[in-house]
């Protein structure tokens, strides 16, 4: 917990005092915003003392078998699995387009002090914070994230759309990257990449 206030420590002073700073929550991939807010309980419940949270939900329904997702349709089981993005049968991630658009849209309204992302959640609210799309964004926090290509390349482009020659002032935006050495899903390495 001192890490994250430590990240976010920068630039919340003009706040008012009554705020809490926030905190986009993004889950991995065959999660959904509930799962990932129970499993993080413990941590969720300190957090929420000098934070508000807000979990987002993926766009993408997931079956045991991710080529058959169909797009949200508005249902309401929230422990039903979702995604931000697929991978096709060849290895590339697909959607990841609309991923960046989903999230763009469904905070366009709101204002965020830092991303936490676990898995693929992860990759995508650090894409997001390179990107320069998530105004105010100063930190980010993800667990497991693994290196997406596809992810980056179209955060790089993003990017670059809007500020010509300029260098990537979101580069420097704090990032803390947690990776479990037994992990089985995403090696080490991967999220090395992350970084």
């Amino acid at each position: 917990m001192i890490q994250i206030a430590y990240l976010l420590a920068t630039g919340i002073s003009e706040l008012a005092p009554m705020n809490k700073p926030r905190i986009l929550c993004l889950h991995g991939k065959f999660q959904s915003s509930s799962i990932f807010s129970n499993k993080i309980a413990g941590a969720r419940r300190k957090l929420a003392r000098e934070y508000d949270l807000h979990f987002l939900e993926g766009p993408i329904i997931l079956t045991q078998n991710e080529n058959e997702s169909n797009a949200c349709d508005g249902g309401d089981d929230a422990d039903i699995p979702r995604g931000w993005w697929l991978r096709s049968d060849d290895g590339k991630h697909t959607m990841v387009k609309e991923a960046f658009e989903y999230v763009i849209q469904e905070t366009a309204n709101e204002k965020y002090d830092a991303i936490l992302g676990f898995s693929q959640g992860g990759t995508l609210a650090t894409a997001l914070a390179l990107s320069g799309k998530m105004n105010g964004v100063r930190a980010v926090v993800t667990a497991g994230a693994p290196y997406v290509r596809e992810a980056f390349d179209l955060a790089t482009g993003l990017y670059s759309e809007s500020n010509d020659n300029v260098e990537n002032k979101y580069l420097q935006i704090p990032k803390l990257h947690m990776a479990g050495e037994n992990d089985a899903l995403v090696a080490v390495d991967s999220t090395k990449k992350v970084m």
